[in-house]
């Protein structure tokens, strides 16, 4: 007996060991096996992008070795195997990085936006790989719904969807939409869309905002549909841009303004960095970010290296190194390795919601356990939230579960703002 006591005893603490929560500085950390399985993270390193430089020094120093040796040919062929990869590789990146991170102008023609359009039903497939014939066809279904009702909604708008600008710190002319459609309300919704996308993409919530009492204002990010900008600001550009937006509405309804910053993917990271601006104006009470990304070196890495975007898998390194650096060089460009989401949330002075579906491919679900854990963990500290939807790719959790999703969204800002 008493030895099977013992057994008990040290089989609990073995058991707690693994599945108890440790602490740091009074913070919970999480389990060791979530510890053990969590993904890699890349570190960003200079010395990754000058790597096929120094492939090719190494080849043509053989190379010239060869000559001095007497084999002019080997020589020769060092040379050329040491440059032309290097060449091709930067040849590559110079040519993609305009593409892939140059101004993005609407060309779809879709006036409910790329989600509720007709050509959604395309766009939440491609968001939504790996899911079950039922998972998709209920996704499909809700879309086709909202699609509806939003342009009923549109058609009885009571006011004109205005086209309004602002500039940014640096000058830049930024291009958005005011909906002003509860004129005696104070709310105000400022919504930011994702990457390659427009204003129109906010479409697919604005009704239900609309219904919460919002007024809404949507914007071109920069480099997006009629702003300016001459890259694509993966969130840390557009952070300004959005403390701009801020402070037009602040200007436009006044101190009693009370201002909800709202984004999808790229959009949502920008409004959570924009969250973590000190002179961001005090009317912005709360801020709901759909799949943000906790920081986009490790989001690009993952979409080089994985082709989660529709692109062939590639390596990602020196690929990302190499646009790195290259987009440090050119004229308004900046760091994309400085743009941390995650740093930002732990600052904000706005109550976050993350909204995340558990499925995402572009941004894994990990992400967004990451910016909680940044911001002191769900529903813990200063009103943090975080609210996962199954069944749901990137940007698709409003259409696997919608309920849930408002009905999140509706108790969050009723708290808050």
């Amino acid at each position: 007996m008493e030895a099977d006591k013992k057994k008990e005893s040290r089989g609990v603490r073995f058991f707690s060991y693994f599945e108890g929560r440790r602490t740091r500085e009074g913070v919970p950390t999480p389990h060791l096996m979530e510890e053990l399985n969590a993904p890699k993270r890349d570190v960003p390193l200079w010395s990754k992008a000058f790597a096929p430089l120094g492939f090719a020094l190494v080849m043509v120093a053989m190379g010239v070795g060869c000559f001095f040796l007497g084999s002019p040919a080997v020589g020769v062929l060092f040379c050329l195997f040491g440059l032309a990869p290097a060449i091709a590789v930067v040849v590559l990146v110079c040519r993609a990085l305009p593409q892939v991170l140059g101004p993005r102008r609407d060309a779809s023609g879709e006036e409910l936006g790329p989600y509720l359009g007709g050509g959604g039903d395309q766009r939440v497939r491609d968001m939504c790989p790996g899911l079950f014939d039922q998972e998709r066809e209920k996704i499909e279904w809700n879309r086709a719904d909202e699609a509806h009702r939003t342009w009923e909604w549109i058609q009885a708008l009571p006011c004109p969807v205005e086209r309004v600008e602002c500039a940014s710190d640096d000058g830049t002319r930024l291009v958005g939409r005011a909906i002003a459609c509860n004129p005696d309300s104070d709310r105000w919704l400022v919504f930011a869309h994702g990457y390659n996308d427009t204003w129109r993409a906010g479409l697919t919530y604005a009704r239900r905002y609309a219904e919460l009492g919002f007024n809404l204002l949507l914007v071109d990010l920069r480099a997006h549909g009629e702003s300016d900008g001459a890259w694509v600001g993966a969130g840390w550009l557009d952070r300004r841009d959005l403390v701009a937006w801020c402070r037009w509405v602040a200007d436009r309804a006044g101190e009693g303004a009370r201002v909800t910053l709202a984004g999808i993917s790229m959009g949502a990271a920008a409004a959570i960095l924009a969250c973590g601006e000190e002179d961001l104006p005090g009317q912005v009470r709360a801020c709901v970010a759909d799949s943000a990304y906790d920081d986009f070196w490790n989001t690009a890495v993952g979409v080089v290296s994985s082709g989660s975007l529709g692109t062939p898998p590639m390596p990602a390194h020196p690929i990302v190194d190499l646009a790195r650096l290259l987009l440090r060089l050119r004229r308004g460009g900046y760091d994309i390795a400085k743009v941390s989401p995650a740093e930002a949330i732990a600052r904000s002075a706005a109550p976050v919601l993350l909204l995340q579906g558990e499925d995402d491919k572009v941004v894994p679900a990990h992400m967004a356990d990451a910016l909680s854990a940044a911001a002191g963990g769900a529903a813990e500290g200063e009103g943090h939230e975080l609210v996962k939807i199954p069944s749901a790719g990137h940007c698709c959790a409003v259409f696997a579960d919608p309920d849930r999703y408002w009905e999140a969204v509706g108790a969050f800002v009723g708290r808050w703002a």
